[in-house]
């Protein structure tokens, strides 16, 4: 068994909490939060221990840590964890920023971490069905919009601002889906964002387009304002083809909060992760991590 402790106890900490206890290879031992109220009273919601000391939880039988903390604090555990030869399960972005990405990188790989980037939009069943049914197919043209009725401030910049916190996931799915990387960036951001997000250095808005190496074209666009609720599709166009995510969505969950409507994949990347011998998704968390500073380079001009 795995003795296992997640770091970050909003949201989506105790959806890993739960899934852990559901695992037949995992023990959740330990929680920890910075608030020690919350982690307390989670701690005894899963009937596990937790601690006001992190490096107290390092020198303890843990051997799997997932982190769930924002993004600001990232470095801070990866590094910590990593010299202490711990298995970690990362949540995106890996940091938000790439200031000492490449420092990060070579820690782990220098230590033989095995590290997991948390890119579970890829075991969603709707964009496996979209994966599938374009493979070997000639495609185009990727879309993909996602708007949110999240319009805390507070929460985007402690994740690394729109194309760290919101951008990741679709950069990825975008690289995934095209089955290639971008060759080239434009991005409109500046002038359709709110004031509110442009007097913090983020930005409510965004529209991008990338030309992948392959020659698809994408076209993503980002918004924190969505009147109905959270908007999240992907369409592909080809010569005689054409799919739309929301077709193979659960019509139930369309306009749900992401950690509802896709809930179940945060335990199938974990399980995924603990089943192989190796990283998962580090080299593709990783070129996901210098399209989104490249994306927030552009907007910034």
């Amino acid at each position: 068994m795995i003795n296992s402790c997640v770091i970050g106890l909003s949201k989506i900490g105790q959806i890993h909490c739960k899934n852990l206890i559901k695992l037949k290879k995992t023990v959740l031992t330990h929680v920890y939060d910075k608030n020690f109220k919350l982690s307390n009273k989670i701690a005894k919601k899963f009937r596990c221990k937790n601690s006001k000391n992190f490096d107290q939880l390092l020198k303890k039988n843990i051997k799997l840590f997932i982190i769930a903390s924002p993004t600001t604090t990232h470095e801070y555990y990866i590094e910590k964890l990593t010299r202490h030869n711990k298995i970690i399960y990362c949540e995106k972005p890996i940091l938000n920023n790439n200031n000492n990405l490449n420092k990060i990188i070579e820690l782990i790989k220098k230590k033989n971490i095995k590290f997991c980037v948390g890119l579970n939009r890829r075991f969603s069943k709707e964009y496996l069905a979209l994966k599938k049914r374009i493979t070997r197919k000639k495609i185009k043209i990727i879309q993909i919009t996602s708007k949110s009725a999240n319009h805390d401030i507070r929460l985007s910049l402690r994740n690394g601002g729109l194309f760290f916190d919101k951008g990741f996931h679709f950069f990825d799915l975008a690289c995934w889906l095209g089955d290639s990387l971008p060759s080239k960036i434009i991005v409109i951001a500046k002038p359709i964002s709110t004031n509110k997000f442009l007097r913090y250095g983020d930005f409510s808005d965004a529209a991008i387009n990338m030309r992948l190496k392959n020659g698809v074209n994408v076209k993503l666009v980002f918004s924190r304002k969505c009147r109905t609720g959270n908007v999240e599709k992907i369409q592909i166009y080809g010569e005689n083809l054409h799919f739309n995510s929301d077709d193979f969505s659960n019509k139930k969950y369309l306009y749900k909060d992401f950690s509802i409507r896709h809930k179940d994949t945060y335990l199938k990347c974990l399980k995924k992760f603990l089943s192989s011998k190796n990283n998962l998704f580090l080299k593709e968390g990783v070129n996901t991590q210098k399209i989104c500073e490249n994306a927030l380079k552009l907007a910034s001009r």
